[in-house]
């Protein structure tokens, strides 16, 4: 089986976690990385803004005020609040088995997220149609493809970009519920915090929610870890950021904060 890079980094500040998936996908495009799946979380908690994201319906100031980074991805989609979930980043290319198509792609590293899932004792599906809700600028209340699912709620949301022929996608799972947070700091002429509420509860769950238990994010991680590698037919063997990606991953990071 070929070997890819795992990779565990902890919690770090949002700007230099976007830096990092940047500086391994540049590095990577340019035959300096290996392919890599790795995992992280967020200190302090931060907001995601897709790349192309107009910042309309995001209190930023009131972000700041509750002490959490805004960042930009280089990926696309819709904001997505990085506080009680766990995120992963794949960087891999065509020369390592990755198709040269956004939604083969989703499809492939679906089967091994849905996989690795399952591991953890249900049944999730893949999101296929796109249903855009009012609130549009909130990642999880919109379904697509490479979505995860778990009886018509999304728990996991991802987003792609593309140097040549090399992807970075990510995504995050929601480990408990972000439903107050979201509250805080969305601001809607369309919904009250009630209704904002309501919405989100009928469309977006969490791990912890659909389990009845409290996770833990290794047992996550393992699960994904197994199903990513059947998937996939690669062997992941644990490794560390290089100096390279590191100073990179720093001179990025500057771009990334909002």
């Amino acid at each position: 089986m070929k070997p890819w890079r795992l990779l565990d980094t902890g919690a770090l500040p949002g700007p230099l976690n976007m830096g990092i998936d940047r500086a391994i996908l540049q590095l990577h495009a340019q035959g300096k990385a290996p392919p890599t799946l790795r995992f992280y979380e967020w200190s302090p908690p931060a907001i995601s803004l897709g790349y192309f994201q107009k910042q309309s319906s995001i209190d930023i100031s009131k972000c700041h005020q509750l002490g959490m980074d805004v960042v930009r991805r280089p990926t696309g989609g819709r904001a997505v609040l990085h506080e009680n979930d766990l995120t992963y980043s794949i960087v891999a290319g065509t020369m390592d088995g990755v198709p040269f198509s956004v939604p083969a792609a989703y499809h492939l590293l679906s089967q091994g997220l849905i996989a690795g899932f399952r591991k953890l004792g249900f049944e999730p599906e893949s999101g296929h149609e796109r249903i855009r809700a009012s609130d549009a600028d909130i990642c999880f209340l919109r379904f697509a493809a490479g979505d995860i699912l778990c009886r018509g709620k999304k728990f996991m949301g991802n987003a792609q970009t593309w140097a040549g022929s090399c992807l970075l996608q990510h995504g995050s799972i929601i480990l408990e519920p972000q439903i107050e947070t979201w509250a805080a700091i969305f601001s809607s002429t369309e919904d009250s915090g009630d209704e904002l509420r309501e919405k989100m509860r009928s469309r977006i769950t969490s791990l912890n929610e659909m389990l009845n238990r409290k996770v833990d994010p290794a047992e996550v991680k393992a699960c994904l870890i197994e199903g990513m590698a059947c998937a996939l037919g690669v062997e992941f063997q644990t490794g560390e950021l290089s100096p390279e990606e590191w100073d990179l991953a720093q001179k990025n990071r500057t771009q990334m904060d909002i």
